[in-house]
């Protein structure tokens, strides 16, 4: 699947061209989020994972989003419930299972019992932590880990885990690259 036939899922399920471009935007930032650190596991451990696949799990991973988000970007309420929702999308339009996990298992470190359970899994997850759509900022391993623990502390130490696993990826040129994109698109 090209990056050119998922935006085009995108656009078919989105509820406006603003959330369009946030969700698409946050996407692509995830993806090279994800990229990083995959590269970065290369280098310090000599691990290999499936990069393919790395960037097509971040590029799908809120397809279920625009059902949760209204014009304002403002969230609806079971926005928790957009990562199911995205993995039934994905199914529904022919996606294999393996690639509509990645909407599944993406929130905080697993929601009930959708948990990553492959590499690419995790890191598209960790990956997603780093940036959040509502509001449009980029995230701190320490914010999002206090975020994390109002939903247990055992959230907390499992991304702990992840950190330990992965390392936090650098953000200073990602800020950059997006600074503009992020001030213009809140006005």
């Amino acid at each position: 699947m090209k990056e050119e036939e998922i935006y085009k899922l995108h656009q078919k399920y989105s509820v406006s061209e603003k959330i369009l471009e946030i969700g698409w935007t946050h996407s692509l930032i995830v993806k090279e989020i994800a990229i990083q650190i995959a590269n970065s596991l290369k280098e310090k451990y000599e691990i290999e994972v499936d990069k393919a696949l790395i960037e097509l799990g971040a590029l799908v991973h809120d397809i279920g989003i625009y059902e949760y988000l209204d014009e304002e970007s403002k969230i609806k309420n079971n926005y928790v419930l957009h990562g199911r929702l995205g993995y039934k999308i994905l199914i529904k339009e022919g996606i294999s299972k393996k690639i509509a996990r990645f909407a599944l298992v993406h929130i905080g470190v697993g929601y009930e019992q959708d948990i990553p359970i492959s590499l690419e899994e995790e890191i598209v997850a960790y990956a997603d932590s780093f940036h959040s759509k509502c509001p449009l900022r980029f995230n701190s391993f320490e914010n999002e880990k206090k975020h994390l623990e109002n939903f247990g502390m055992d959230k907390g130490i499992l991304y702990e885990r992840y950190k330990d696993k992965f390392g936090t990826p650098d953000l200073t040129e990602l800020k950059k690259k997006y600074k503009k994109w992020q001030e213009e698109i809140t006005k």
